[in-house]
Formats: C-alpha cells, structure tokens, sequence
C-alpha cells in the first residue's frame, strides 16, 4: 500500500490534466470535460447500470477481466454481467437527476482516481476497487486517496485561485456558487476545495 501526501496527490492531477491536453492548466478555467478525458488519455469505457437495489453504490471501477453484478429492476434480483478490465460502472440514476450532476461528475473522478493510484493494488486478484458509495462510515486510506485526487482533477488549484481572484465578492456564499457552476462541482466540493486551498475558512 502506498501512502500519498496532498502534494503528491496534487502533482498527480497536474500530471493527468497535462496528459490530456498539454497547455490545459494555462487555460482559462473551466469544468474538466471528464468524460473525454477519461476515454481519451486513459482509454477507460463509461458504462452507465443500476448497480445495486439502494442506489448507494455510486461507481465501481473494473481492474480484471471477469464479472461484476448489477440490479435488474425489471426481474427484482441482481444478475451477473461479463466486464472488462478498464471498465468504469457508474449508478445509471446520477443521470436521471439534473441535481446530481455535480455527484455524478465527482464519481467519474473518483473512479479514475482508483484507477491511478491503486490499479497495481487491485489488478489480478479479481476484485473491483473499493466501490464509491454515500456510506461516509469508515472510509478507508484509498478512499480518502481517491476522493483528494478526484477534487484535484476536477478543481486544479491553479485553475481554481484564478476564478476566485476574478468572482472574488464580499459574499463567501455567492463566491462558492459562482466556481461551483464555472467547474461543474457541488456547492459542498467547491467549499470544501476553497478550504483546502486556503481561500476561504470553512
């Protein structure tokens, strides 16, 4: 298991957004086009199912050609589905909630994150990463590893200071909303990544 230090992490995401477009941390800031990002530098396919009956597991990211299982809401019973290694399963009703936009886009991280940091921990034993779920109890090492990267991708820093510099108000709330919507995140994501930075106290 290894151990990531914040910098490292940051680093890390610096690295994954030069390697889909070389000048793109010198762009102006925008939300991270994930989806082709994904498919583009890592060449990981995005299939979109209802992976359990609850709905609270999130993604599941595909390390080992095999099965994975997914909830037949039809027949009311899980069934087994053939995968292949470099598959990402995304819960199929973070499509149907305009709301949940920001959830979804932090899941495609978050599952790339997985695949970044821990393909050589999962690959060959069969089973697919410590799958995202809203079950914020025990989160373990990788989780926190993959839910840091996850927000460095979606919100690089660099990025991130030069829109608060230009939105910067006398109203946290109105500053948070406005980066929330320019990167594509949750209010929640964008405050919490403010913090972190140091823009804001939260």
């Amino acid at each position: 298991m290894i151990y990531y230090r914040k910098e490292t992490l940051e680093t890390i995401a610096r690295n994954v957004l030069t390697k889909y477009q070389k000048n793109y941390l010198n762009l102006e800031p925008k939300a991270v086009p994930l989806e082709k990002l994904i498919d583009e530098a890592f060449g990981i396919s995005i299939e979109y199912m209802r992976l359990t009956e609850s709905g609270n597991e999130l993604g599941r990211m595909i390390f080992d050609n095999g099965y994975s299982t997914r909830f037949d809401v039809e027949a009311d019973n899980y069934e087994l589905v053939r995968v292949e290694a470099g598959t990402m399963l995304i819960e199929a009703h973070l499509l149907e909630d305009a709301k949940q936009y920001g959830r979804y886009r932090f899941t495609l991280a978050h599952e790339l994150g997985h695949w970044i940091l821990h393909k050589d921990i999962f690959s060959g034993t069969g089973v697919a990463a410590a799958s995202y779920t809203t079950d914020k109890v025990g989160i373990e090492s990788v989780e926190w590893q993959a839910n840091y990267l996850a927000k460095a991708i979606l919100m690089p820093k660099g990025q991130v200071k030069r829109a608060f510099y230009q939105v910067q108000s006398e109203s946290v709330a109105y500053t948070v909303a406005v980066l929330a919507n320019l990167f594509e995140v949750s209010m929640q994501a964008m405050k919490i990544r403010l913090g972190e930075i140091g823009l804001i106290s939260v």
